[in-house]
């Protein structure tokens, strides 16, 4: 069973519609089509706590990627695989980092935000978890 099987429609749609836009592109230009897509969420924010779009929009990126399939030899999807929901690409990513510390660098390097952005999916996890991980 995949995230996106579980997600709603109208997340599901959003997801279908990045898919077919990003699947000939690619990973860094993957990468930041969905960093700019977590900024216009943020941007179009109506709630003064970004948590739940901060977590939706970690959803949409794992869900994207189920259907992408990512690909660990690339540091920009290695950094999409690091905040994922996918519990085994996130230890995949996060083992690649801590081998070689030079692709976090390389990451911070391509998108300078980055190391913000994971503080704020972790932020946002510990404040808002997930269905699943509120059932452990």
């Amino acid at each position: 069973m995949t995230l996106y099987e579980h997600l709603p429609a109208d997340i599901r749609e959003t997801v279908d519609a990045l898919v077919t836009e990003l699947r000939p592109q690619p990973w860094p230009t993957r990468f930041f089509a969905l960093i700019g897509l977590l900024g216009e969420k943020l941007e179009a924010r109506r709630e003064a706590e970004p948590w739940h779009l901060i977590q939706q929009w970690t959803g949409i990126v794992t869900a994207t990627m189920e259907h992408l399939l990512p690909d660990s030899s690339v540091v920009e999807c290695l950094g999409l695989m690091s905040i994922s929901f996918n519990d085994q690409w996130r230890a995949q990513a996060l083992g690649q980092i801590e081998r070689d510390p030079t692709v976090l660098d390389r990451l911070v390097a391509i998108c300078p935000d980055l190391e913000d952005i994971v503080e704020s999916v972790i932020e946002a996890n510990q404040r808002r978890p997930i269905k699943s991980a509120r059932g452990r």
